[in-house]
């Protein structure tokens, strides 16, 4: 259930976070929610936030993000957390020290206890120590529960880390982290209609929100969910498309264009989700149509041939 205002039907015990992307390491902490809960009788929850917090305290500072606001409730439901509340950090939210904020959650959101990651810090005054929020709770009658550090395969898993992996190109390693492929979702719109003339109709996609973290440029092996649900073969072109252009600077401007492989339906207009699943090689500048024809039906091999592999 998503809840976006007051509710006290339930009483809850919840982990506070952003949690961009639905990462690996936070499916962990989900899952250890989920064991706290357990002989607590607490409805396992998260407490999370639409925008990210920089975006208003520090614009400039705010990253892009690994998933829309809808794409994360979705994924955080899916891991397990049975409530996904909601709060709108307003400026009264930014200036709440953590007393205020615990009190809050108490009061608004029935939250009995709250399970603290290694280094989770909120409120304004960031206390440092994990005993400084015990005490608190203590006093407003929050049981406060230190969660255990996820590491993953002996290497750092954050949203940070991830972010970087993607715009470097590395969506391999990006989705072993997240625990699922790197999705982008959007809507169809239409594009110039050469790939059509090539023999590679491309869907262009333009991502649901504006600062979403978008792949290095190159060529992907990925699969696209179209608006029936199935999971297609795909290649996605990422780039500044300079044999059509005859420019191979980088300009402001970067296409996203997706050939489902075996699939003529009618897209525009439509939303639909690429998976990421591995990059095959960089957008490269050749000297005539023919030879971009040429790489396509080979990009095309190689995806296919990626694609089975992991199906197998």
């Amino acid at each position: 259930m998503i809840i976006r205002k007051g509710n006290t039907k339930s009483r809850r015990i919840a982990a506070i976070g952003m949690w961009d992307g639905v990462h690996a390491g936070h499916k962990f902490l989900i899952d250890y929610l989920k064991l706290e809960a357990t002989p607590r009788s607490l409805v396992p929850s998260v407490v999370t936030f639409e925008t990210h917090p920089l975006s208003i305290v520090a614009p400039e500072r705010a990253p892009r993000l690994l998933s829309a606001p809808e794409t994360k409730f979705q994924k955080l439901n899916e891991a397990g957390a049975e409530d996904v509340i909601v709060v709108d950090f307003t400026p009264k939210i930014r200036h709440m020290s953590a007393r205020q904020f615990l009190s809050m959650l108490h009061k608004r959101f029935a939250i009995d206890a709250l399970v603290v990651g290694f280094n989770n810090r909120f409120g304004r005054d960031r206390l440092e120590g994990f005993e400084q929020y015990q005490a608190i709770g203590t006093e407003l009658g929050i049981e406060i529960i230190g969660a255990p550090e996820y590491t993953g395969a002996h290497e750092k898993v954050s949203s940070s880390v991830i972010r970087t992996l993607i715009e470097e190109g590395n969506v391999a390693k990006a989705s072993k982290m997240l625990g699922h492929p790197y999705q982008l979702t959007g809507e169809v719109v239409s594009g110039e209609h050469l790939g059509t003339s090539l023999g590679f109709p491309t869907a262009n996609l333009r991502p649901e929100i504006e600062n979403a973290v978008i792949p290095a440029i190159g060529v992907y092996a990925a699969y696209t969910v179209t608006p029936d649900g199935v999971s297609r073969p795909t290649i996605v072109n990422i780039g500044v498309r300079p044999t059509v252009t005859g420019d191979d600077s980088t300009p402001a401007h970067v296409t996203i264009e997706a050939h489902i492989l075996d699939y003529s339906g009618y897209l525009y207009g439509e939303t639909i989700s690429l998976l990421f699943v591995e990059r095959i090689r960089d957008e490269k500048k050749f000297s005539s149509l023919d030879k971009l024809r040429k790489a396509l039906a080979d990009d095309a091999h190689k995806a296919r041939t990626i694609l089975k592999k992991l199906e197998e």
